[in-house]
C-alpha cells in the first residue's frame, strides 16, 4: 500500500497487458432491507461533469511503457450515468516521426488517433469515445495500443526515453446519478464524501462504531481521495436534514434495542444508511457491514481497492504471487527492470530480519552480448550474478534491518552489453516468478520505529482512549484513524476503552489528551526531548504547543495527541497534517511538535533518524535542523548554536 501515500506503487508497467483498474469491490449485507419510502429518490443532480483519474483513485496519467503492448483501461459506470469519453493530453518521447493510438472494445475498433512529432511534442488533446460500449458489472473496458515510428526508422532502446502517455486523464459522464434503493446498492463505485452521523457522541459504543466504520470505508475505497467525516445529530433528531451531493452518502449510527441495518428517508427524501443496536450489538452490526463489503456488494470490474493484501493472519513467509501484482515481466535492449513493491502493512505487523528469494527467467542472450542480473532496494544493490545460457535465475539475499521502511520496492534488473545490430537485435525479457518469497519475523520494537512504524504496528485491533470521552475527542481520534488507514492495506479495527485501560493496554493504542498531558504515566518522547534542539526548531521555552508522539514499546505501539494546555492547539496540528497530501507519510522520528503560531516540525528522540527521509516541513519550503542532530546532545547543540548554527541553516535552505 508517492499511497503518495506516499503510497507504495501498486501497479507495474507490463509490456503484455496492464490493467488500469479504478474502483473498489463493494459488498452487501445479509440483513439488508429494501428502502420502502414512497419519496422519489431515484436520481440526483445532473452529472455531465468530468471525473479525474485522481478522483477515481489512480494517478493522472495512462502510460504506454512499451510499443504495441495493450493497456486495459476500466472505468466505472455508476447507476444512472453513462460514461461518454476518456479525455487527456497525449505526449510522446523524442526521436520519433509519427505514431497512432488504437482503441478497441468488444473486439472492434472504437477509435484511432494519428499524430506526428510536432503535435504530440507540444501535447495533443484527444477524446476516446465510450458511448455505446457494453456495460458489464457497472463498468466499461477498452484496450489501448500505442505505435511509434522512430525518426528515419532507426532503432534504439525505447525504455531509455520518456514513454508515450495520456496525461491529465478524465472520464466524462452524462445523465444523473441514481440514488440507492437497497442496502446492497447504497455505496457508489465513486465516493466523494461519506458523513457518519452519531446520535450521542459521548456513547462509547457509538464512538467505537463510528471509528470502525470510518476505517472500513477508507480501506474499501483504497486510494480514492474520499472525505470521511463524523457529525453529531442535534438532540431529538434521528435523521440528518442535509441533502447529499453527487457521489456522497450519509450513514446514521444510533443506539436502540433492535439491531439492524436498513435504509431510511430523510425529511427531504434522501436515503441514508441506518445502523442500529444497543451497547452490545451496535459495534457487531458495523463489523457485519465491514466484513461483507466484498462478498455481497454490487459487483464492479473497476477495482482499485487494496485487494493485493495478504491474509489477515500474520505469516512469516509470503510469495510474490500472494501480493497480487499481476504478471511481473519487462523487456528492453540494454536495461530491463521489474519492480516488486511491498508494504509492511500487508502483513499487518512490523517486520525485521527480512530475507528475499527471487526466482524467474529471462531470454538467453546471444554470444555477442553479456548480461548481469541484480537485486536492489532503493539505492542499495543487495546481490548480483552473471546471466548464463539456462535462462533461469534464483537469487537469495538477507536485507539489512537499517534499510527497512514502511513501503519497500525490490528492483530485479538485467543490464545487457555487447553488440546490437539495428533492425536485427531483438529485445530481451525478464520475468519474476510468483513463487518468489519474502520471509521475515515480527519486529518489536518496530523497524523502523516512530512514525515510519505506522500503520503496520497498529494492526489489527487498536485500543482508543479519549481523556474527556466527548464528541470533540471522538473527532480527533477519527481524523487520526482515517489518516493512518490511508497508509494501510488492511483495515484498522479501533475500539474505544476507558482512558486508563487504553493507556495500559498490551495492544496498540491511540490516546487523545488534547488539552494537556496524559493523566496516566506514559513515557512520551516529549518528556525526554532535547530542549536545546526544540528551541532551535522554534519552540519557545514554556510556550504553547501541541504534539503527536509515538512510543515504541517492547510489545506494542502507542500514539498520543497532546498539547501544553489548549485543545485548539491539537486541532491546529491535525489541520496542518490534513493540509498536505503527503505530510503524514513524510514524518520521521517519533515526535511532531506544533508551536502555537509556528511551523510544525518532527524530530527523533528515541528512534534513529532515517538518512534518506524527508523532513515534514518540505511542503512549506521551510528548513529545519535535521533530526540527526539529536545524537550530538545538548552541549554540542548549544556550542554549535553559539558558533553560528543559524548561518549554517540558511546555507542549507
Amino acid at each position: 500500500m508517492g499511497h503518495s501515500r506516499t503510497w507504495l506503487t501498486r501497479a507495474l508497467a507490463m509490456p503484455v497487458a496492464v490493467a488500469v483498474t479504478l474502483l473498489l469491490p463493494l459488498g452487501s449485507v445479509a440483513s439488508a432491507q429494501d428502502f420502502e419510502d414512497d419519496t422519489d429518490t431515484s436520481v440526483a443532480a445532473a452529472a455531465t461533469t468530468p471525473i479525474s483519474f485522481t478522483e477515481l483513485g489512480r494517478g493522472t496519467d495512462i502510460v504506454f511503457s512499451s510499443d504495441d503492448a495493450p493497456v486495459l483501461v476500466t472505468v466505472p459506470v455508476p447507476d444512472g450515468l453513462t460514461a461518454t469519453a476518456v479525455t487527456g493530453i497525449l505526449t510522446a518521447p523524442t526521436d520519433f516521426s509519427r505514431g497512432w493510438l488504437e482503441v478497441t472494445a468488444d473486439g472492434r475498433l472504437v477509435s484511432r488517433v494519428d499524430f506526428d512529432a510536432g503535435q504530440a511534442g507540444t501535447g495533443l488533446p484527444i477524446s476516446v469515445p465510450l458511448q455505446g460500449l457494453e456495460v458489464v458489472d457497472r463498468s466499461v473496458t477498452v484496450s489501448m495500443i500505442a505505435h511509434l515510428v522512430p525518426v528515419d526508422d532507426r532503432c534504439y532502446d525505447r525504455t531509455r526515453y520518456q514513454p508515450l502517455a495520456l496525461r491529465d486523464a478524465f472520464v466524462t459522464y452524462d445523465g444523473a446519478e441514481q440514488q440507492p434503493m437497497t442496502v446492497a446498492t447504497f455505496f457508489p463505485p465513486i465516493l466523494r464524501k461519506a458523513t457518519i452521523y452519531v446520535t450521542d457522541g459521548s456513547a462509547r459504543s457509538q464512538q467505537s462504531a463510528a471509528l470502525q466504520l470510518s476505517a472500513a470505508i477508507v480501506n474499501k475505497y483504497g486510494s480514492q481521495p474520499d472525505a470521511v467525516v463524523v457529525e453529531q445529530l442535534p438532540n431529538g433528531q434521528s435523521l440528518p436534514s442535509a441533502e447529499p451531493g453527487l457521489f456522497e452518502r450519509a450513514v446514521v449510527i444510533g443506539n436502540s434495542g433492535d439491531a439492524g441495518i436498513d435504509l431510511a428517508a430523510t425529511p427531504n427524501g434522501s436515503p441514508v444508511l441506518r445502523i442500529s443496536g444497543d451497547d452490545k450489538t451496535l459495534v457487531p452490526q458495523v463489523s457485519l457491514l465491514a466484513a461483507n463489503f466484498d462478498g455481497y456488494w454490487a459487483a464492479s470490474r473497476a477495482l482499485a481497492s487494496p485487494d493485493n493484501t495478504v491474509a489477515q493472519i500474520s505469516q512469516d513467509a509470503i510469495t510474490v504471487g500472494e501480493l497480487k501484482l499481476g504478471t511481473l515481466t519487462a523487456s528492453g535492449l540494454n536495461h530491463i527492470e521489474v519492480d516488486v513493491p511491498f508494504s509492511q502493512s500487508q502483513l499487518g505487523r512490523p517486520m525485521k530480519d527480512v530475507s528475499i528469494r527471487m526466482i524467474g527467467s529471462y531470454v538467453p542472450l546471444p554470444n555477442s552480448r553479456n548480461g548481469e542480473l541484480s537485486i536492489s532496494l532503493g539505492d542499495t544493490r543487495l546481490a548480483s550474478q552473471t546471466v548464463n545460457e539456462t535462462g533461469r535465475f534464483d537469487i537469495g539475499v538477507d536485507v539489512p534491518n537499517e534499510l527497512l521502511r514502511r513501503d519497500l520496492t525490490f528492483e530485479v534488473s538485467m543490464d545487457v552489453t555487447g553488440d546490437f545490430q539495428c533492425g536485427t537485435s531483438s529485445p530481451s525479457s525478464l520475468t519474476v516468478d510468483p513463487a518468489s518469497t519474502i520471509t521475515s519475523t515480527t519486529g518489536f520494537p518496530p523497524t523502523p520505529g516512530g512514525f515510519e512504524a505506522l500503520p503496520q504496528s497498529m494492526l489489527p485491533t487498536l485500543d482508543v482512549g479519549l481523556s474527556h470521552g466527548d464528541f470533540a475527542d471522538l473527532i480527533r481520534a477519527q481524523r487520526l484513524v482515517v489518516t493512518m488507514q490511508r497508509l494501510s492495506y488492511l483495515p484498522l479495527q479501533p475500539r474505544v476503552l476507558p482512558f486508563g485501560d487504553a493507556a495500559t493496554s498490551s495492544l496498540p493504542a491511540l490516546l487523545i489528551a488534547a488539552d494537556g498531558t496524559l493523566p496516566t504515566p506514559v513515557a512520551l518522547p516529549m518528556d525526554t526531548a532535547d530542549q536545546g534542539l526544540l528551541r532551535l526548531q522554534g519552540l519557545e521555552f514554556g510556550g504553547q504547543y501541541s504534539a503527536l508522539q509515538v512510543v515504541s514499546g517492547s510489545h506494542n505501539e502507542v500514539v498520543a495527541l497532546t498539547s501544553a494546555s489548549d485543545a485548539a492547539d491539537a486541532d491546529g496540528l491535525l489541520n496542518w497534517l490534513e493540509g498536505g497530501k503527503d505530510r503524514f507519510t513524510e514524518l520521521t522520528g517519533d515526535l511532531l511538535v506544533a508551536p502555537r503560531g509556528g511551523e510544525p516540525f518532527d524530530v527523533g528522540v528515541n528512534v534513529a533518524p532515517l538518512g534518506t527521509a524527508t523532513s515534514a516541513e518540505e511542503d512549506t519550503g521551510l528548513s529545519t535542523v535535521t533530526i540527526g542532530w539529536i545524537g550530538f546532545g545538548t552541549v554540542v547543540l548549544i556550542a554549535v548554536a553559539v558558533g553560528g548554527v543559524l548561518v549554517a541553516r540558511r546555507r542549507g535552505q
